[in-house]
C-alpha cells in the first residue's frame, strides 16, 4: 500500500535521527575509551535509536538538535547500564565526546537534508523535461464574456448593496 506523500519526508527524517543517533553515539563512546556494545546491548540500543527516530518523524516540529541529544543520553546511558561498567556514566571525555557526536550528527542530517531538496528539485526539472510535449493547439476560438457593470445607483450607496432588512 503506498504512503501518502506527505508522511514520506517525516518517516525519512526519523530514520536517519535515530539512525545518527545510534551510530553516533556508540562511536562516541567507543572514542571515549567506553566498552562497545555486545550483541544484546546493541539490540537494546537499536530500539532505543528506532523510539527515537518514531518520535522524530511523529512531532515534525521537534528540532534535531533535541532529538539528538535525547539520543546521544541515552546511547549513553544504555552503554554504560548494560556493559556493568558504570564509572564511565560521569566523565569529562565521555561528555566532549558525546557532544561531538551530537554536532557531528546535526551537521550531517543538515547537509542530507540540503542534498535532499537539491536532489528534489533536480528530479523534478528531469521529469519536467522528458514529459514535456509542447503547446497544444485548441482547435475551438476563445469566446469574450461581457461582464454587466454594476447600476450606477449602487455604486453612490456604498455598502449598502441590495441587501434588505434582517428577517424576523
Amino acid at each position: 500500500m503506498p504512503e501518502p506523500a506527505d508522511q514520506v519526508p517525516a518517516r525519512v527524517r526519523g530514520g536517519i535521527v535515530g539512525g545518527a543517533c545510534a551510530l553516533t553515539g556508540i562511536t562516541a563512546h567507543a572514542a571515549a575509551q567506553g566498552m562497545l556494545p555486545s550483541t544484546s546491548t546493541l539490540l537494546v540500543v537499536v530500539a532505543a535509536a528506532v523510539a527515537i527516530g518514531a518520535v522524530a518523524a511523529a512531532v515534525p516540529r521537534l528540532p534535531n538538535l533535541a532529538a539528538l541529544v535525547v539520543g546521544q543520553g541515552a546511547v549513553h546511558l544504555l552503554l554504560v547500564l548494560l556493559s556493568g561498567h558504570h564509572h564511565d556514566l560521569i566523565q569529562p571525555s565521555m561528555a566532549v565526546t558525546h557532544t561531538l557526536g551530537t554536532l557531528a550528527a546535526l551537521a550531517a542530517i543538515a547537509a542530507l537534508e540540503a542534498l535532499a531538496s537539491t536532489l528534489q528539485d533536480v528530479i523534478v526539472l528531469v521529469v519536467s523535461l522528458l514529459t514535456y510535449r509542447g503547446m497544444r493547439y485548441s482547435t475551438t476560438r476563445p469566446r469574450i464574456v461581457r461582464v454587466a457593470a454594476a447600476p450606477v445607483v449602487h455604486l453612490h450607496l456604498g455598502a449598502v448593496g441590495l441587501r434588505g432588512p434582517p428577517v424576523r
